[in-house]
């Protein structure tokens, strides 16, 4: 538990920090991330607060909701960074498919209140994709002024990219981990991976609306 509070803790000073640093934002294409930070810290507290008062609560339709949120908002800023308009087709392509199988699912397969862990996995793999055409964008801009300008979106990229593809594992594993009740030092891994990367990711991030500022 104590650890999801400093995984708690690092998502409300990244959401601080993107609200102190908004107005040099916008030329990052980085706004986006105010109102999306500060929700999401809003749901992760009223969910461990819920948790706490309700142990055997289910936060499945939550997270079935979140992820395609995080997917949408995730195209959104790589969609609107300048360079990479040559990919932009294949970003919403990839969106596209990923909300038919989304809403095809719990239309049809399974009740939405159930967590899906294999539609989080595919929703990594979207974002992670979209990171991925942003890096081989970013590096090939042969600009040493527009990389200067850009550095703090690659910071947001890089805490993505570590981010999701190591997430993914524990999804890919979700059902054995419950199952077998894989720990280590006490602490369930399904849980603790996640966690772990998110202190990465939005550590990652604050630097990223630092650097914003130093750069102007």
């Amino acid at each position: 538990m104590f650890l999801y509070w400093i995984y708690l803790a690092c998502l409300l000073l990244s959401a601080l920090a993107s609200f102190f640093f908004r107005k040099n934002l916008q030329s990052r294409q980085l706004s986006i991330f105010i109102p999306f930070l500060f929700l999401l810290f809003i749901q992760e507290l009223t969910l461990i607060l819920c948790v706490l008062r309700w142990p055997k609560i289910s936060t499945g339709i939550v997270y079935n909701i979140y992820q395609p949120i995080c997917v949408i908002v995730m195209a959104a800023f790589y969609y609107s960074i300048p360079f990479n308009s040559s990919l932009r087709k294949l970003i919403i392509w990839l969106l596209s498919i990923y909300l038919v199988v989304v809403i095809f699912t719990f239309a049809v397969i399974q009740p939405i209140n159930i967590y899906n862990s294999y539609l989080s996995l595919a929703g990594g793999l979207v974002i992670t994709c979209n990171g991925i055409f942003f890096l081989f964008n970013y590096f090939n801009l042969d600009n040493p002024t527009q990389e200067k300008h850009w550095l703090p979106a690659l910071w947001i990229t890089i805490g993505i990219v570590a981010f999701y593809p190591v997430v993914n594992i524990s999804f890919a594993f979700y059902k054995h981990l419950v199952a077998y009740r894989a720990e280590i030092f006490g602490l369930k891994l399904y849980r603790i991976i996640p966690q772990l990367m998110s202190i990465f990711m939005y550590s990652c991030f604050t630097y990223a609306f630092y650097l914003c500022k130093k750069k102007n």
